[in-house]
């Protein structure tokens, strides 16, 4: 064969070879380049194209990989923005509580703030991120209607529905046989603890709530009207409620953590999900509805994909798209190409780099940041393999569960909201770093040590409960101004030199502290228990409802107590016991400036309400903690900062909207200082986050002194006791497993309580402010593989006022989230000097 030929057949056969291997290759997607995902930027001209991508549907979905891209909130916002001026779109739809979003409904037609009705309502995951504030601006009455269609409580909001359908149902005949205490016990728990009460049967539970369906049936046969179309909504709300619960029931017989959950595992949920979607579209036909989710509940058919647990998966968006057809739903998702993903507080976790010849692969080859591709019409039944679903591979033909994607190059974590910072006077730096002088230092007392006299009375003797006359153990016994003191042992026993004459006081957590003499010999000490049930004394008289009183003391508050910018300064005491061990103690005097406006100790909403600032100045450390140990578990809660020291300004107890959430009783009125007293007591029905602040609470009960010639508190003492059932439960279910959960529950506890007595005085302005704050702790356990503990701490705070021209402790560019939410702002580490306290006087108790 001539060489020639040879030389030409081969260039045809590989000819042949490149153009088979062209005509198998993809032919790479059409993108539509995005200019900008900025919310801010209003010119849509790049987003035109999806008028005709969208079309006619009267539902967009909008998807997310995970909930921890911060910029890809921001792409959302700006899409929302344009479906709402350009095409229409009236209503946001979240992945959030159905009733929560209801109310917050009607908080933003009432003409409540957006930050406050999104803040109560929508899952903290987005409301607490920085990117998600741009939002704000597009609800309320002149902006976009806002609901919710997850069956789960959400934030505040849910834990005011049976409270809410009370006094809905309240003019019906029959309405006071439904036992609305249960049903608040039960839901209060699902909303705090997102599982079924442990003790509740969903049987009761519905029987319950089949009294409630009928009494809202009559309703809503009734006249057409706004109550008729609101007991609509209380019946799918019902049913929600009902479905979500039998769905933590399964969940819990089976004990699925973050590792064993399964995406078959959210059917239920998705199932509801869409069942309220399809509920609210029924009522509201004229709407035009964009939702809020993470895409895998917004994805349709999955069944054709590689993956045997996703195919077994049915997303919302599957329902809701085949109720209303396929041209009444458009899907669109987000692909993030690099970068890093994480929900505040978390470290950022970098994407994974794509394989090749993935969609993301593909798009990175491209020049744009951000772009658009249509798989419902450019790529219908193509296989393509993308991250779309928490960055992790999945094959399969992704028209059939997403009409297109927004390729973001790089996705960003999601930042912590910023700070507001109250108005105020401006902090000079250099004064607020400069450290204190003696002289500026208020006088008082000497820090009491536990240490026994050298010389003396030799007491003996035994501390008993009063009631049930078995020992206290581990009470603290000490002679007052002194530094003589010790601690009782397992079985209520001490024994201690004291100087002639002496009282001693002896105190417990749970008991009111007694003051008896000193004697010779055997000594018998009985404390009476400070559980604060409600008394039987009775008074009568309108005048003496305590509910009334509880009133005038709401409305009194702005004119007693300090509204504006307050500053103190503070000295603390600090100690822990372990058995009869010292095991901690300190004392400090630090600086402490409340903005006005504080009435939350986290801050409030996202944490961006007005918070104060600690700044510690002079420390005395004479017993640190083990290395192993943390003061965080030891020294925490309430009563034990000082942002947690006044309860008239941080309890649910003083305000109006969750004073119904307690049961009030007058125990009796005295007269105290030649002014007459009311003793009111009081206890949450249902100790959940609404009415104590916290979490992780079973009860909080307690009493409060009210001046008859002010309504004024004078005094607050308050009972917290753990919910140690259901940290138990989670100790043992958890143990030993490699998750959160495992880590955050170590300890088996027989009790946890705490109990906290504030004082307050009226300063120089006839204001009240707090004068001395006491919180006590007893922690009574073991840990799982460790040893067993009977701690007991305790932190005394006594404030002094300063000036009132007093500048914040941290200037603006100081006031950072780490600096704000610590106990101490680290301007800077106090060191200590002996100079100092061999001349400082301490507060006279």
């Amino acid at each position: 064969m001539p060489t020639g030929f040879k030389a030409k057949a081969l260039a045809g056969a590989l000819f042949l070879l490149t153009a088979f291997a062209h005509a198998q290759a993809p032919t790479p997607l059409p993108t539509h380049a995005v200019r900008s995902i900025s919310p801010t930027d209003v010119d849509f001209r790049d987003l035109e194209f999806l008028k005709a991508e969208i079309g006619p549907a009267r539902v967009v979905m909008l998807g997310e990989p995970t909930h921890g891209e911060g910029n890809v909130f921001e792409a959302k916002i700006r899409l929302l923005r344009f479906l709402r001026e350009q095409m229409g779109f009236t209503t946001v739809v979240f992945e959030s509580g159905f009733y929560d979003l209801h109310k917050a409904q009607q908080a933003l037609e009432a003409g409540r703030p957006a930050q406050e009705a999104i803040g109560s309502s929508v899952f903290n995951i987005w409301t607490g991120a920085q990117e998600f504030q741009a939002i704000l601006p597009l609800l309320g009455p002149d902006g976009l209607r806002v609901a919710g269609f997850d069956p789960q409580l959400s934030n505040d909001y849910g834990a005011d529905q049976v409270d809410d359908l009370r006094e809905f149902l309240a003019p019906q005949k029959g309405a006071g046989q439904v036992n609305y205490d249960y049903l608040e016990e039960v839901v209060s728990y699902m909303g705090e603890h997102f599982e079924m009460l442990p003790e509740a049967r969903p049987a009761d539970f519905e029987k319950e709530m089949d009294k409630v369906s009928r009494l809202l049936d009559k309703i809503a046969a009734g006249s057409p009207g706004k109550r008729a179309d609101e007991a609509r909504f209380w019946q799918q709300n019902g049913r929600s409620l009902v479905a979500q619960l039998r769905d933590y029931a399964t969940k819990s017989k089976q004990q699925l953590d973050e590792n064993s959950f399964k995406a078959i595992d959210s059917n239920p949920r998705d199932a509801q999900m869409a069942d309220n979607l399809l509920w609210y579209l029924r009522q509201h036909p004229q709407e035009k509805v964009v939702c809020w989710a993470a895409l895998p509940h917004l994805a349709n058919q999955l069944e054709n994909f590689r993956n045997a647990e996703i195919q077994v998966y049915r997303p919302m968006g599957r329902a809701v798209k085949t109720a209303l057809g396929a041209g009444q739903v458009y899907i669109l998702g987000t692909l993030g190409g690099g970068g890093s993903y994480g929900s505040w507080p978390e470290a950022g976790r970098p994407v994974p780099a794509p394989a090749a010849g993935s969609l993301e692969a593909e798009l990175l080859a491209q020049p744009a940041d951000y772009a658009f591709v249509s798989l419902k019409h450019d790529a219908p039944g193509r296989e393509l393999t993308t991250y779309a679903f928490e960055y992790k591979p999945l094959a399969g033909p992704w028209s059939e569960a997403v009409d297109g994607f927004l390729f973001v190059r790089a996705v960003q974590p999601a930042h912590p909201a910023s700070l507001m910072v109250a108005a105020g006077p401006t902090a000079d730096t250099a004064a607020a770093k400069a450290r204190p002088t003696a002289n500026a230092l208020n006088p008082g007392r000497v820090l009491r040590q536990v240490r026994t006299a050298t010389a003396g009375t030799a007491v003996r003797g035994v501390v008993l409960d009063q009631k049930t006359k078995a020992p206290v153990p581990y009470a603290s016994v000490s002679v007052p101004a002194s530094g003589v003191g010790t601690v009782a042992d397992g079985q209520g026993r001490f024994g201690l030199m004291v100087p002639a004459d002496a009282q001693l006081v002896v105190s417990s957590v749970g008991y009111a502290t007694a003051t008896v003499p000193a004697a010779a010999g055997g000594l018998t000490v009985r404390l009476q228990p400070s559980a604060y049930e409600l008394a039987g004394v009775q008074v009568r008289g309108e005048s003496l409802d305590p509910r009334k009183i509880m009133k005038k003391v709401l409305a009194a508050l702005p004119r007693n107590y300090e509204t504006g910018h307050y500053s103190a300064e503070v000295y603390t005491q600090r100690q822990t016991t372990n058995y009869d061990t010292l095991a901690y103690e300190t004392e400090s005097v630090s600086q402490f400036f409340v903005p006005a406006g504080y009435h939350h100790w986290a801050g409030g909403f996202l944490m961006l309400g007005a918070v104060p600032q600690h700044l510690t100045k002079e420390v005395h450390l004479t017993k640190a903690f083990p290395k192993s140990q943390q003061l965080f578990s030891e020294q925490s809660g309430q009563g034990f900062n000082a942002a947690s020291a006044d309860p008239v300004r941080t309890s649910p107890l003083f305000n109006a909207s969750t004073l119904r959430k307690f049961q009030l009783h007058l125990d009796s009125v005295v007269e105290r200082a030649g002014q007459t007293v009311y003793l009111i007591s009081f206890v949450a029905k249902h100790a959940n986050h609404r009415s104590t602040g916290t979490y992780l609470t079973s009860e909080y009960s307690g009493r409060l002194y009210v001046q008859q010639r002010d309504y004024a508190v004078t005094r607050y003492e308050a009972l917290w006791q753990a919910d140690t059932a259901y940290i138990n439960r989670a100790t043992r279910q958890w143990y030993g497993r490699p998750n959160i959960r495992a880590r955050l529950y170590p300890n088996l506890l027989a009790t946890d309580r705490t109990d906290h007595v504030v004082e307050y005085l009226p300063g120089a302005n006839g204001r009240y402010h707090v004068r001395r704050s006491v919180g006590r702790n007893l922690s009574v356990g073991r840990t799982l593989g460790g040893p067993a503990f009977y701690r007991q701490s305790s932190c005394t705070e006594y404030f002094t006022g300063l000036p009132l021209d007093t500048p914040p402790i941290l200037s603006k560019a100081e006031m950072t989230l780490g600096d704000v939410h610590k106990e101490t702002a680290a301007l800077p580490k106090p060191v200590y000097h002996p100079e100092f306290w061999n001349t400082y006087q301490r507060p006279v108790k």
